[in-house]
């Protein structure tokens, strides 16, 4: 089942925190460009898989963007600052359908990080909610860079954030955006994940990133972005993903012989995949691939077929794999 497609929320929201709008977002700072979106605790109901998130989750929005905030439970404006990543949903998708399924928020309670639900715009020619990862212009004048870039400034000035440790994770076209901007805002981006997303060739021939961590989760049998890329004669499209480990191997200057292991078969249904990591990288980087035997267009997690949404039992729980990883780095390379 194609998660980013597929699945709904069920959402009751009722205006919480006891106060008005404005005494909600007192402390908010705005930015140079102008950029200050008003916030708002809710409290909602959500059918989200797995189980229910203990933190805070909060709206922000201008007049036409928005993106939500999900505090850890433990999460305080004093102490040590909080690492916090982008999830960035798919292509016709949602922030909140992307919050459902990809379980980043029960792992920020676990780990104590900060996540961030950004809502992209629907395409001005083809209709649907996307993130541009393609040059800006006629047909598609949505810059995806900057609201983003705004996001994580203003969130970075309004919460107790550790701006070394910023992270971007996607499904689909929110993979393809989170390549977008290690390579368009490459000093403000410590790691990035994409499951079932890809490069847009545009991405991959205007890329200027510094040595960045890189984890790709991709099916054998995804027939929306194929393993093997699609370009066209005249050169759009996007490139196989042998392609995008090859180039970030090289631009982090990684050993170009990876290591490679077998997964175990957790959901015992006779095919699991393999794991590739490029080691000895520039300031310790690395880059590593999950590819999944017998895996469509999907974001895998290991639970089992339930009446709450999941979907089925994975090799690999996502979410719990994409911030191990994560953890690692930071902007100078692997943490010390």
């Amino acid at each position: 089942m194609n998660k980013s497609f597929l699945l709904f929320v069920s959402l009751s929201i009722v205006l919480g925190c006891g106060g008005s709008s404005n005494s909600d977002n007192s402390n908010s700072i705005p930015l140079e460009t102008g950029f200050n979106p008003k916030c708002t605790t809710y409290n909602t109901t959500i059918t989200i898989y797995p189980s229910p998130y203990e933190g805070t989750l909060r709206r922000c929005y201008t007049s036409d963007r928005q993106f939500y905030v999900y505090l850890p439970e433990d999460y305080s404006e004093v102490g040590s600052s909080y690492p916090a990543m982008f999830s960035l949903h798919g292509y016709t998708s949602t922030a909140l359908t992307n919050m459902s399924y990809t379980g980043f928020m029960k792992q920020a309670d676990i780990n104590d990080f900060v996540v961030i639900y950004p809502q992209g715009l629907v395409h001005e020619s083809k209709g649907g909610t996307h993130w541009n990862t393609d040059e800006i212009g006629p047909g598609n004048s949505v810059n995806s860079i900057e609201f983003l870039e705004s996001v994580l400034d203003w969130v970075g000035q309004n919460y107790n954030i550790d701006l070394d440790r910023f992270y971007s994770a996607g499904m689909s076209n929110g993979g393809f955006m989170s390549y977008h901007l290690a390579c368009n805002i490459t000093s403000k981006i410590s790691a990035i994940a994409s499951v079932t997303g890809s490069m847009s060739v545009f991405t991959y021939d205007n890329c200027n990133a510094q040595p960045t961590s890189v984890m790709q989760i991709h099916g054998s049998v995804d027939t929306i972005v194929p393993y093997d890329g699609t370009v066209s004669a005249s050169g759009v499209g996007f490139k196989g993903i042998e392609d995008v480990m090859e180039f970030w191997s090289s631009n982090n200057i990684c050993n170009l012989e990876p290591s490679i292991e077998t997964l175990p078969d957790i959901s015992a249904n006779g095919v699991s995949g393999t794991h590739r990591i490029y080691s000895e990288c520039a300031n310790d980087v690395e880059v590593q691939l999950y590819f999944l035997e017998g895996v469509g267009h999907d974001w895998p997690e290991n639970y089992e077929v339930d009446g709450n949404g999941g979907t089925g039992l994975y090799d690999i729980n996502s979410a719990e794999i994409i911030w191990t990883f994560f953890n690692n780095f930071d902007q100078l390379g692997r943490r010390q």
